[in-house]
């Protein structure tokens, strides 16, 4: 009796567990759209393809990735460029645009929150939205598409990588 009453125990421990971890996420994803509401509307305007949209972090703290909006969830998506800003189109999520007027710098780099590829293989976007900094980091299929986004960005946004 005394063994099936610890099996039981021990095999309860796992779902405790994983509840425990999605009440936590579910708490900040709420806490973070109280702060995070209305991302800016999606706009497109010249299709740049396809490209992995690898996370959205805090600049305050590049180890808290953004819940809201379903910002946390990576995957696929299409980026659009246009004079208002960048704009992501993800599989299954809300879109949005990065207002040109919210960039503050972009640059390469090779790693974010939970993910490490070759050097300068993420293009970082460093905006704001709400008085909040945000870090969203884009990984491309490859080197030559890499850089022909990279010139696209410089061209039509009038920025410069830092």
């Amino acid at each position: 009796m005394t063994r099936e009453l610890i099996g039981g125990l021990a095999l309860l421990i796992v779902p405790t567990i994983a509840i425990l971890i999605l009440i936590r996420i579910r708490s900040k994803r709420r806490s973070q759209e109280k702060t995070l509401f209305d991302l800016p509307a999606f706009s497109a305007e010249n299709d740049l393809g396809e490209v992995l949209y690898v996370s959205t972090v805090f600049s305050s703290d590049l180890l808290a990735k953004v819940w809201a909006q379903g910002l946390g969830n990576r995957g696929n998506a299409r980026l659009w460029l246009g004079k208002s800003g960048i704009g992501l189109s993800r599989n299954g999520e809300v879109d949005f645009t990065i207002p040109t007027s919210s960039i503050e710098s972009l640059k390469e780099v090779n790693a974010t929150i939970d993910r490490g590829v070759e050097a300068r293989g993420l293009i970082s976007i460093s905006w704001s939205h709400n008085d909040v900094g945000l870090v969203t980091n884009l990984r491309f299929r490859d080197k030559q598409r890499h850089n022909e986004i990279k010139k696209a960005l410089i061209e039509t946004l009038g920025v410069s990588f830092a």
